[in-house]
């Protein structure tokens, strides 16, 4: 672990400069996430019914783009060490805009899958990207600033995909599909000039002859807390795909349940990610909240073994409970990812840790859905969802020995 450079204290990140910094990340985050709910709460209908795309097709262009991305996010993320993160941030968000664009021009196969590919890409590369700019321009306050974002990206993605839906019931045609796209470009846009606007900062450059090789995936113990991370994170696919699956294919619930779920899920989040994420500013704090995130997560599986077949009222109680408790999982396991993965970095080197840390959550986010999808409809009797807590429980609780074990108490996020 890598210790904090220079003058950043506490006090540079209260000046006026800092706080309009900010405001203008939280921004940024809430205004690309309204574009981006707006557009993928209808891009398959308008690649399959506007640009006359198959299901196939679609299906095939959007997971080869996550492979694509997966396989470029590591080298990404060390080439993006030797510039300025601001600046590079701000020319990738241009670019998404820009490759946006793509899906207004005559319609082809070709043309599909290059901009479903170069889109898909960015969109993946920028998420390490930005933290690494969280973490150059606040070493002091880093978790907290993350978690105002995640609560702006809930509000924004939340919001975008109701305007989305708001569009659709009062005007009908592709129009309204093509200025859902557009505003999605505009938001990026103005992504561009809030990058722009934020101050420069100096670190540490890597010496040359230290360039060479892969640092991050040298350490153990960021190696570990990646792995622990990508497991920990499976409350998304449970909550996102599990649940909604569970809820309509063993239960008698009403279709109305699931979005149902998710405005629960985002109540809670944006009343309660700031608060839940203090307490973070060690390793052995994050590693212990992370920890703890897993746990309640498995408590909420345990709940849903008891929620199949036919609904009634203690059922639906616990199904709540089951959702809340996802959902508090989440939060907390977040906010300790978030401090781990800023507490272990190499301060030098973030991009390229970041990227790292992102890696696992994109393979989190292929597999996932795969694997809950397996274990909630294929095992009898709800056992699924044991076995489930049983696959998270059990690399986190090694990961979460050996981080207290290598750990040091101190370390500031």
């Amino acid at each position: 672990m890598s210790p904090v450079a220079g003058a950043e204290t506490p006090t540079a990140e209260t000046t006026p400069e800092s706080r309009s910094a900010r405001h203008g990340i939280i921004a940024m985050y809430g205004l690309e996430s309204f574009g981006t709910g707006a557009f993928t709460s209808v891009q398959i209908v308008f690649f399959t019914q506007v640009l006359d795309r198959s299901p196939e097709q679609t299906s095939t262009a959007l997971s080869a783009a996550s492979l694509v991305a997966l396989a470029f996010i590591l080298p990404f993320g060390k080439f993006a060490d030797r510039f300025d993160r601001r600046l590079l941030l701000g020319l990738m968000n241009a670019a998404v805009a820009l490759f946006l664009l793509g899906y207004v021009l005559p319609p082809s196969a070709i043309a599909f899958f290059v901009t479903t590919a170069l889109v898909v890409l960015l969109q993946r590369l920028i998420g390490p990207i930005r933290a690494a700019v969280i973490a150059e321009l606040f070493p002091v306050n880093r978790v907290a600033l993350r978690a105002a974002t995640y609560v702006a990206h809930n509000i924004g993605f939340s919001l975008g995909s109701l305007f989305a839906a708001g569009a659709l019931l009062l005007v009908d045609g592709e129009g309204v599909f093509r200025t859902l796209l557009l505003i999605n470009v505009a938001t990026f846009a103005a992504c561009v000039l809030i990058v722009l606007r934020l101050p420069s900062t100096r670190r540490e450059p890597v010496e040359p002859g230290q360039r060479r090789g892969w640092a991050a995936l040298k350490d153990r113990p960021f190696v570990v807390a990646t792995v622990a991370n990508t497991f920990g994170s499976l409350h998304d696919a449970a909550l996102f795909v599990g649940l909604p699956l569970w809820l309509l294919h063993r239960t008698n619930g009403p279709g109305w349940g699931i979005p149902a779920i998710i405005a629960l899920n985002c109540v809670l989040v944006v009343a309660l990610q700031v608060r839940l994420s203090k307490g973070t500013d060690t390793v052995r704090d994050a590693n212990r909240r992370h920890w703890h995130g897993t746990l309640v997560m498995a408590i909420g599986c345990a709940l849903l073994v008891f929620t199949g077949g036919r609904l009634n009222p203690l059922s639906w109680t616990l199904l709540t409970a089951a959702v809340v408790l996802l959902t508090i999982s989440e939060i907390t396991q977040s906010a300790g990812a978030w401090g781990l993965s800023f507490n272990l970095a190499d301060e030098r080197r973030m991009s390229e840790y970041q990227s790292l840390f992102g890696f696992g959550l994109n393979v989190q986010e292929v597999i996932g859905p795969i694997l809950v999808t397996a274990l909630v409809l294929a095992v009898p009797h709800g056992l699924g969802w044991l076995v489930l807590a049983a696959i998270v429980l059990l690399p986190v609780g090694v990961a979460t020995r050996l981080l207290h074990r290598w750990a040091p108490a101190e370390g500031t996020a």
